[in-house]
């Protein structure tokens, strides 16, 4: 066999054999992800999170302009992050103690979609100054929490004014989410 179809043979081979660790590198960070998401980690886990970030240690997992116009922080898996019941290619991660997944949905159903999100999640309430914001600054949209305790709250935000179109919902450790 000539020297340059071995070559091809070999790297086809070296390529068909990397593809299953750069595959199960990927299922590792939509499961760390989904793991922050469902408020799973705890406050040195989230620590430990945010070093793996800084190196760049999460395969499959960068900043993403597929928002458009919409104020989200949005980040993309290769792998589907599945969480809340949901799942999603699109992490909003507006600090490093909170992140959300953050899905599409038909413009006008936003908050349709959330309120039906908070119900199954259980026990949510709205953030305690909302009918402020709405009568104060004309805000459009919900954001219902729930404490879990151990210093974790979920989320469910949904705004219609700056991110039409999306539904956010996720975690916040310490004191992320007031």
């Amino acid at each position: 066999m000539p020297t340059h179809i071995r070559r091809i043979a070999t790297l086809a081979i070296a390529c068909a054999a990397a593809m299953p660790l750069a595959s199960l590198a990927q299922n590792d960070t939509a499961k760390a992800l989904a793991d922050f998401v469902e408020c799973k980690l705890s406050a040195e886990q989230v620590a430990q999170f945010n070093q793996k970030l800084d190196a760049e240690e999460f395969a499959g997992f960068a900043q993403s302009d597929d928002g458009g116009s919409a104020a989200l922080m949005l980040w993309k898996s290769a792998q589907p992050v599945s969480a809340w019941g949901e799942k999603s290619a699109y992490i909003n991660f507006p600090s490093r103690k909170e992140m959300h997944l953050a899905y599409k949905v038909p413009e006008g159903q936003e908050v349709k979609v959330g309120e039906a999100l908070a119900a199954r999640i259980g026990g949510m309430k709205p953030r305690p100054d909302l009918d402020a914001m709405k009568e104060t600054y004309g805000w459009k949209g919900m954001d219902s929490r729930k404490s879990l305790g151990a210093d974790k709250t979920v989320r469910v935000l949904v705004d219609v004014s700056y991110a039409p179109g999306w539904v956010t919902v996720g975690c916040g450790y310490g004191d992320a989410i007031q």
